[in-house]
């Protein structure tokens, strides 16, 4: 069972996604600093799902061609405004780093179309430093905002990680969180309610506290560390994190208690290199379920705004779809892109995933109606339910 498929041209190394709305996607990415001819940019599409699913190039902001290319993105949940990681030009990294940049943009352009002109207007708004990066090597891999946008993480390749109020992106923490061993970050994702952040590194998932912890004799705030998961085997094979999420929605059907990770291993004699996608309970930190996703290893996962399903990109070129409360697959799509996966979206109302790669294209796809059942019953229900029969169905005294 699939889904129609649409496929947007995006002239660019795509790095990073991110809804704005039901009708508006953001990607970024770029060549890098350099002459390669390849911009550095962020770019918008016009998303539609219906009647004919469509993407279309929808407005752009051209960046430095002396800085970085962006390599992430975070639209905030609110208001017309995203933010990126871009570090400055090589030359000045040893004296400032203003590399948390954030935009503003317009999408109320209804007539942009017919006057020829972007139907989204992009501009920059702030830059300020946040990691202490210095080496051209380094740079600000990841950007989360919370579900209500007024904290905003961001993390490093050399292991820092900070979190940020928004709008005024003054620091919550006195000094860049270190991960320890200075372990590159490869995702950061807050819990429903904004009271947590997980921070994935190859090696241990981190759960910290979004309520600093303050030293009144010095004045200073520093992260809480609630939880650390350390990386799992499976069977004789070793297993690294590569990316982590929490869960999302209410209900049964919904995710929210849950903390997703996906995971690749690696055989001694590096032939099996299978991912999984691992759910925790969020509340006791139990680990409830694992699922192999592919026989080569995960680059990208995602967690749809209902809590529903979960996305995973793998380098075999493909993209799997699986309900999030089972892990069962649902969908898989075979040769998504030509270059593995580098990010994936839903919609915001899980309808559809997106997903884009170095190979510089955008691909949408519409999931299939009934994909996941309207009505979900939890394992825990189901339990209830059993016990229920076998007390009426015991046996009965004469």
């Amino acid at each position: 069972m699939s889904g129609p498929v649409v496929v947007l041209d995006a002239r660019i190394p795509v790095y990073a996604v991110g809804f704005a709305d039901a009708a508006h996607l953001f990607y970024v990415g770029g060549g890098g600093a350099g002459r390669s001819g390849v911009t550095n940019n962020i770019k918008a599409a016009h998303v539609e799902l219906r009647p004919s699913p469509a993407l279309r190039a929808a407005g752009d902001l051209p960046l430095s061609a002396h800085e970085d290319a962006p390599m992430c993105v975070a639209v905030h949940p609110l208001d017309a405004a995203l933010v990126c990681g871009v570090n400055e030009a090589a030359d000045q990294l040893a004296q400032h780093n203003h590399h948390l940049r954030t935009y503003t943009f317009d999408t109320a352009r209804p007539s942009a179309r017919a006057d020829g002109a972007a139907e989204v207007a992009l501009a920059p708004a702030r830059a300020v430093p946040s990691l202490g990066i210095r080496d051209a090597e380094h740079y600000q891999r990841t950007a989360a905002f919370s579900p209500d946008g007024t904290l905003l993480a961001v993390a490093s390749s050399d292991g820092r990680v900070q979190l940020h109020r928004y709008p005024s992106l003054a620091p919550v923490w006195t000094q860049p969180y270190a991960v320890p061993g200075g372990a590159e970050v490869y995702d950061t994702d807050f819990s429903h309610d904004g009271t947590q952040l997980v921070v994935a590194t190859g090696a241990q998932l981190l759960v910290l506290s979004t309520a600093p912890q303050t030293t009144d004799a010095d004045d200073t705030a520093a992260p809480r560390v609630l939880q650390t998961i350390a990386r799992m085997s499976f069977g004789t094979l070793r297993g690294t994190f590569r990316a982590a999420r929490f869960g999302r929605g209410t209900g049964d059907a919904g995710t929210r208690s849950r903390l997703f990770a996906l995971v690749n291993t690696q055989a001694q004699d590096a032939k099996t290199r299978a991912s999984y996608v691992v759910a925790w309970d969020a509340d006791t930190w139990k680990l409830q379920r694992a699922r192999r996703v592919a026989r080569r290893p995960g680059t990208v996962l995602s967690v749809s705004p209902n809590g529903r399903l979960l996305a995973a990109g793998t380098s075999d070129l493909c993209v799997s779809v699986l309900q999030a409360r089972t892990l069962r697959p649902l969908l898989r799509a075979e040769h998504a892109h030509d270059f593995p996966p580098t990010c994936l979206t839903f919609s915001p109302n899980s309808r559809a995933i997106v997903s884009a790669s170095a190979d510089a294209t955008v691909r949408m796809q519409v999931l299939p109606e009934g994909l996941v059942p309207k009505l979900s019953i939890s394992d825990e229900l189901l339990f209830v339910v059993f016990l229920v029969l076998a007390v009426l169905m015991g046996p009965t005294h004469s």
